[in-house]
């Protein structure tokens, strides 16, 4: 049997001073207690702290949550275990064509039973409860990504429940690399004052602040989040965004005209500027995380980025 012990333990996610990058020690520190069971099963704890045993091998998967179970998946080489994921339109084009069971909020405990999975990925709340009264092994790693390390976390526990370990690891690496690679080009850099914006029309925005994805990924990219007081993702008003006056606002695409159409906003120097930049939340909890970080990074400091 193997048993991934919690990774808040376990993961170190190193930045220096200046947070140059990141050095990796993710691996899930497996005890091996046999080589008979160490092909039979493999044992995790999922976000509530309970462990989880994951008959191997995986043949059936159902993603049940957000569409980064579904890419790593994809990316680890195992697209054909897949037999249902949930509605996305950030689902990647290889499983265009693999049955839907609804929203990742919304899942259909229904059609997920129908498609005989074992495993079902990412699955919360009376969703899960009641897909393990019917006996199916739901594997949830972490409850929302809250930060690179989670997204990291998710993609060592599908390699290892799709016997893909190595090469999770690999695509880490390959990650990892790129981030720092990112980094590296802006560490020195004064940093530019800046907000991550969810503004849907006719209401008040959300500002993200510390303990948010979107909140590291601003400070890997060299800005100073003027809503760094903020816990996780909160609704401000827009005249705190006025009174905090960021040289450049992260907004959704979709959202982009609603902030730079909104009459408070027109004296907010990134306004003025024409600096709304459109990142779409989800590329920030993807295994193309490095390309959004890029983006924010060449929108915050376009210099950097002049020469290759």
């Amino acid at each position: 049997m193997r048993r991934a012990r919690p990774l808040h333990l376990r993961r170190r996610l190193l930045s220096g001073l200046l947070a140059v990058g990141l050095a990796l020690g993710l691996g899930l520190g497996l005890l091996l207690l046999g080589p008979a069971l160490a092909q039979t099963r493999v044992v995790l704890v999922d976000d509530r702290g309970k462990e989880v045993e994951v008959p191997l091998p995986v043949e059936r998967i159902v993603v049940a949550g957000t569409p980064l179970y579904t890419e790593v998946l994809v990316d680890l080489g195992v697209k054909d275990l897949i037999v249902g994921v949930t509605e996305s339109p950030n689902n990647p084009p290889e499983v265009a064509d693999v049955p839907r069971v609804g929203t990742p909020f919304q899942p259909s405990v229904e059609a997920i039973l129908a498609l005989e999975p074992d495993v079902v990925l990412g699955a919360i709340g009376d969703v899960r409860e009641q897909l393990e009264a019917a006996g199916l092994v739901v594997v949830t790693p972490v409850l929302f990504i809250q930060s690179l390390p989670d997204v990291f976390h998710i993609v060592e526990v599908v390699g290892l429940i799709t016997e893909r370990s190595v090469e999770a690891e690999l695509l880490i690496g390959r990650i990892s690399e790129r981030i720092v690679a990112v980094e590296s080009r802006v560490v020195q850099r004064d940093r530019v004052r800046a907000a991550f914006l969810f503004a849907p029309p006719g209401l008040a925005p959300f500002a993200v602040g510390r303990g948010s994805v979107e909140g590291e990924l601003l400070a890997r990219a060299g800005a100073e989040n003027v809503f760094a007081d903020v816990e996780g993702v909160q609704q401000v008003s827009w005249e705190a965004v006025v009174e905090r006056n960021p040289a450049v606002i992260f907004t959704d695409p979709a959202q982009i005209e609603t902030v730079l159409g909104n009459p408070l906003l027109q004296d907010v120097e990134a306004v003025k500027a024409g600096r709304v930049v459109g990142v779409k939340a989800a590329s920030l909890t993807s295994t193309r995380v490095a390309d959004a970080l890029r983006r924010m990074a060449q929108a915050l400091h376009p210099d950097a980025f002049a020469s290759p």
